[in-house]
């Protein structure tokens, strides 16, 4: 997890031990008529407060959005890695069965074919 993620994840508890926090004063004092007229001049704050928490919640999407995409481009490159690494044990392998392996020398007996028309002419001589 990259350490911007960390800080937006924190954000995120405070913002909602805050929530919380507000929401259980707002429910213990619901019938405390003075307590809820005081609170009527905190609703613009409240809306300054719940607009950061979509703010963090943006962030967080757009934090996650590009985690994700630079794993991929990780993976990626470490297949390739992986690849080239395999290609190159590939090619070591097959240097070292070379050395291992004597060298067959066999000379191919090639003798000339005679085609079948020439061979007809050629194995007749009493058609001089």
């Amino acid at each position: 997890m990259s350490t911007l993620r960390k800080t937006i994840w924190i954000a995120f508890a405070i913002f909602m031990l805050v929530q919380l926090g507000s929401s259980y004063l707002t429910h213990k004092n619901q019938d405390n008529l003075s307590f809820l007229m005081e609170m009527q001049s905190y609703i613009p704050y409240m809306l300054y407060f719940s607009l950061i928490g979509i703010v963090l919640f943006i962030l967080s999407f757009m934090v996650y959005q590009l985690d994700g995409r630079k794993k991929k481009k990780q993976i990626a490159r470490l297949e390739q890695d992986k690849n080239e690494l395999k290609a190159k044990l590939f090619d070591m392998q097959e240097a070292k069965s070379s050395k291992d392996l004597p060298a067959l020398k066999t000379s191919p007996q090639t003798e000339p074919r005679q085609e079948i028309g020439s061979a007809e002419e050629t194995s007749s001589p009493d058609t001089e």
